[in-house]
């Protein structure tokens, strides 16, 4: 193993996923935040974003009809390409245009670049969105041994060649599970997932996380979120659920304090 090859294994190792939201408002974004402060302290760091709520503003402006099936965009071509559109042009370009402006080398990329994520049709009643079947995290390798912060969209290659639209939290998850992350953490506009009593449940393993999704505690956009953190758990990796409000949560995470929701591989997590 040459040197170069070491010192991309160990930023692998230390590395930090994190899914944010696709949005910035006036350069404040606490979630962007977050990025920031784990690049600073030279921590390696891959952004999954997404921008749902972008990419239904802009369908609506299309006169597209915008619908949900398990917490998943129901994707027929037009569709298809205003998601990419927004997500690997608009959201993409004006995430990686304020990290810089804040002294952050960052990179931006879709899961098409490098053929790094490649899927499946996820379900013909979804259209074109693709289920990750084949990582290939070497670019994001690449750029992480030369300091710079790779920003990602969700988009994947599909098996005919076509591009297809992949659920951020899913990708973020199959990146992390590739790159063997330190952690997976969603920064979130809620504290962690809740339970039935509308508390934050502090920890998860797989099967309490069944229970909740099967009573319908987890619903909707949660969904895809939990199930992203039960595969990286089950590859190695921390994961965690968190807030943007709370600004250091992803140090607090690293450190082995507990905030928001931390999951685990196996059953019988307190």
């Amino acid at each position: 193993m040459t040197p170069r090859e070491r010192a991309d294994q160990r930023a692998s190792r230390e590395t930090v996923v994190l899914k944010i939201g696709g949005s910035v408002r006036d350069g404040a974004d606490s979630a962007l935040a977050q990025v920031i402060a784990l690049a600073e302290a030279g921590r390696p760091v891959v952004v999954v974003h997404g921008g749902g709520p972008l990419i239904g503003e802009w369908s609506r402006r299309a006169g597209l009809e915008t619908r949900f099936v398990r917490g998943l965009r129901v994707t027929d071509e037009p569709t298809r390409d205003v998601a990419l559109a927004v997500l690997g042009g608009l959201v993409n370009k004006s995430l990686v245009a304020e990290l810089l402006r804040r002294g952050v080398g960052a990179v931006g990329l879709s899961g098409v670049d490098g053929g790094m994520l490649r899927a499946e049709r996820e379900d013909p009643e979804l259209g074109l969105v693709g289920r990750v079947t084949l990582v290939d995290s070497s670019l994001l390798e690449e750029l992480l041994g030369s300091a710079r912060v790779p920003v990602v969209a969700p988009a994947a290659i599909g098996p005919q060649g076509e591009v297809l639209n992949v659920n951020g939290d899913t990708a973020a998850g199959a990146l992390a599970a590739s790159l063997g992350a330190r952690l997976l953490a969603f920064v979130t506009d809620v504290p962690g997932v809740r339970g039935k009593d509308g508390r934050v449940v502090p920890a998860l393993d797989r099967e309490r996380a069944k229970e909740l999704v099967d009573d319908g505690t987890i619903e909707g956009g949660m969904i895809p979120k939990v199930e992203a953190c039960l595969i990286a758990a089950a590859s190695g990796c921390e994961a965690a659920i968190v807030s943007a409000r709370d600004a250091d949560a992803v140090e607090r995470v690293i450190a082995g304090e507990r905030t928001g929701t931390v999951f685990a591989a196996t059953e019988g997590v307190a």
